[in-house]
């Protein structure tokens, strides 16, 4: 009875590795008919409803970097007030107490000096 499993699994090896290597000749096919009508026509990718692929990637989104910092209970704040609402009530608070500075985060150059 394994001869027989053994003899379908080989089968199944070899009608996938015959079906893998005609799926890769028709590709190649249809890419080189693709490209010789994209030519031909001087088509565009919208015109042929690829308008939405890139081949730059979208950059990623960046967070701007931590500008306050309280310690005491790991609250952070970057600064913006572009489009995000109001300032933090710990920022407002630290404002009206003058403790702003205590909070602000110390940036350290990423060069040193030696001599």
């Amino acid at each position: 009875m394994t001869t027989e499993i053994q003899e379908l699994d080989r089968q199944i090896a070899e009608l996938q590795a015959r079906r893998d290597k005609l799926v890769r000749e028709h590709k190649s096919e249809a890419i080189k008919t693709a490209r010789q009508l994209v030519e031909q026509f001087s088509l565009t990718p919208a015109q042929v409803g690829l308008g939405s692929i890139s081949r730059k990637p979208l950059p990623p989104s960046t967070k701007r970097p931590t500008t306050f910092y309280d310690p005491n209970r790991g609250l952070s704040w970057d600064g913006s007030l572009s489009s995000r609402g109001r300032k933090p009530a710990w920022i407002a608070q630290a404002i009206a107490d003058k403790t702003i500075e205590f909070f602000r985060v110390k940036v350290q150059s990423a060069t040193t000096n030696s001599a």
